[in-house]
């Protein structure tokens, strides 16, 4: 399994190496997503008004991302 055309073949695997039902722990994320999603929310805010608008969109479209990452694993309790 050294060539590329295996190691590729293994990347696209359905199970890539995980258990393809394990559930996941949104309460141990849930600090980590909040943390992620302050930092993204602080990069785009720190751009200011006149600044790279496509680098903020990014940054405010990745703490969205989280966002809803909390609100789902908060509907789930």
């Amino acid at each position: 399994m050294n060539t590329r055309q295996d190691r590729s073949q293994a990347a696209y695997r359905k199970d890539n190496g995980r258990k393809e039902n394990a559930p996941r722990k949104p309460a141990a994320n849930l600090a980590g997503w909040r943390q992620a999603f302050e930092r993204y929310m602080a990069l785009a805010q720190n751009l200011g008004q006149h600044d790279d608008a496509v680098t903020r969109e990014g940054y405010y479209q990745h703490a969205e991302h989280y966002l809803r990452l909390m609100h789902d694993a908060e509907a789930g309790r």
